[in-house]
């Protein structure tokens, strides 16, 4: 005789108009991910287009060839300088189009003296203090040609008598862009070698450029490592806030839990760390920097670091759920001989992983995102965490919007990844502290 099953109706139905509603929710919850990441790879007139476009235009390598053929000049600096005019001023003659990166190929008497090229990350770092305007002479580039190389925004390679043979065939690629640059090299004289060749090619690699160029602007700013200086202070911040707010608040929670015997006491230290997330943030930044001040830790990570030791918050919580631990396991412990440092250690931290991940994500987030409080207290840029460098990025020229939606789509990531791996642990931590929302 077979067994006997109790299905309740319509459970079916339920569960598949939970799962799409669930499904529905999540992808809605993407999407403006989704588009600032395909912001990050756009250009300015793929940004501003209308309609909007949600896929990027694929950036775009332009090849020239200069010949030089019955030129006397010798100097390898004449030739730099008007390799960098036949890079820089087309480009940004059509800065809006989507340009991966230019390079040029000078050739004289069927040997190649030298090839130069620009990417796109370094046009992007370097046009408001190479190219400003679309206004150019030719002695400009006298001027700029220092920039570039202080900065190492184009290369440029001599081969003079040493450079391979080559023989220089006329075409000018059917494309709109090559087109544009080759009626910009006829309408003037600024180049002085005569364009032979113009050639177009898609440079997917280049639809990066945007981060690429956000990391050499941080270097303006923080020094050698760029913009990981700025990655690297916020997890030095945040992961040791983090440490801390669990070893101390912790031990904290514990004692108040099972180690003060007076309910008047406990009463007191309870309403004490209560009361302490009362106090608005804001009416202690004055306070907080005046000490760090006194304590000589103004323009340092640890400044940042000393205010988020101890959070009245977390203590609560490790206390409520610590209280639900059974007295007579840690009985046992003390009767076989265990300090209280070695009970807490081996057997109340691992049956708590669930509210000491829920802690660390707690206070991940806001120590991550935090603006305010590393903004007064450090003024050095390479004390600077995320935030302020973001802060600092939206006020300089040469930061695009596709930089800014690279600099903001990078900080998401930790915060993505501590919600995914951590989210069985915060679910148990939430059931059984008891916080709600």
């Amino acid at each position: 005789m077979e067994p006997t099953t109790i299905k309740e109706k319509g459970g079916r139905s339920l569960k598949i108009t939970a799962y799409v509603v669930t499904i529905t929710f999540v992808i809605f919850a993407l999407i403006p991910t989704l588009w600032m990441f395909a912001s990050s790879l756009k250009t300015e007139k793929d940004i501003n287009s209308y309609p909007p476009k949600w896929l990027p235009s694929i950036p775009q390598s332009i090849d020239v060839t200069i010949d030089y053929t019955g030129t006397t000049e010798s100097d390898p600096e004449f030739y730099e300088k008007d390799a960098m005019r036949a890079m820089w001023y087309p480009w940004m003659k059509n800065i809006r189009e989507s340009i991966g990166d230019v390079q040029v190929t000078g050739i004289k008497d069927g040997k190649v003296i030298y090839t130069a090229e620009t990417v796109s990350s370094m046009f992007l770092v370097g046009q408001p203090k190479v190219v400003p305007t679309t206004i150019f002479n030719e002695t400009m580039m006298d001027r700029k040609l220092p920039v570039i190389r202080e900065q190492k925004l184009s290369e440029f390679q001599w081969k003079g008598e040493e450079g391979g043979e080559v023989k220089a065939t006329a075409a000018i690629a059917e494309t709109d862009l090559a087109s544009r640059f080759s009626t910009f090299y006829q309408s003037n004289e600024l180049v002085k070698g005569q364009v032979v060749s113009i050639q177009e090619d898609d440079s997917w690699i280049s639809v990066f450029s945007s981060y690429l160029a956000l990391n050499k602007v941080a270097q303006d700013t923080a020094g050698p490592l760029g913009f990981a200086q700025y990655f690297l202070n916020s997890t030095i911040i945040t992961v040791s806030s983090v440490l801390v707010q669990l070893v101390l608040g912790g031990l904290a929670g514990y004692a108040l839990a099972h180690l003060i015997e007076s309910k008047r006491w406990k009463f007191f230290w309870v309403m004490f760390f209560l009361a302490t997330i009362m106090i608005p943030d804001i009416s202690l930044l004055l306070p907080l920097y005046l000490l760090m001040k006194d304590l000589g830790l103004v323009n340092s990570l640890l400044a940042v670091i000393l205010p988020h030791t101890a959070w009245g918050i977390v203590i609560f919580l490790f206390k409520g759920f610590f209280e639900q631990i059974s007295k007579e396991l840690l009985q046992a412990a003390r009767v076989d001989g265990a300090t209280e440092w070695r009970t807490f250690i081996q057997i109340v931290t691992p049956l708590s992983i669930p509210i000491f991940t829920t802690v660390a994500v707690m206070t991940f987030i806001p120590v991550w995102n935090e603006f305010l409080w590393p903004l007064v207290v450090n003024s050095s840029p390479k004390y600077w965490t995320f935030t302020v460098a973001l802060n600092d990025l939206q006020n300089q020229p040469s930061v695009l919007q596709n930089m800014l939606m690279a600099s903001a789509l990078v900080s998401m990531i930790p915060l993505l990844l501590i919600f995914l791996f951590a989210q069985k642990y915060i679910e148990k931590g939430v059931s059984f502290s008891g916080v709600k929302g």
